[in-house]
């Protein structure tokens, strides 16, 4: 699609074609950004379902960034 004729994102939200092609953001792995432990402080495998960690419907999860669930550990 040409620039100037309203296609793009950028100048849906700026009215303006500046930049153009395509732009990339890069995030961590989820695996490595996010952290589950259970109630008694068992950490979970994020990749499986809560039937294949054996979670009853009741169950109380802490999720968190990987960092402060480690902080949490240590104090």
């Amino acid at each position: 699609m040409p620039l100037g004729y309203g296609y793009t994102v950028e100048e849906q939200m700026t009215g303006r074609a500046v930049h153009g092609g395509i732009q990339i953001d890069i995030y961590p792995s989820l695996r490595d950004a996010i952290a589950c432990e259970s109630e008694s402080g068992v950490e979970l495998d994020i990749t499986q379902s809560p039937r294949e960690l054996g979670l009853l419907p009741s169950a109380n999860l802490r999720m968190a960034t990987s960092w402060v669930l480690n902080a949490l550990a240590a104090s």
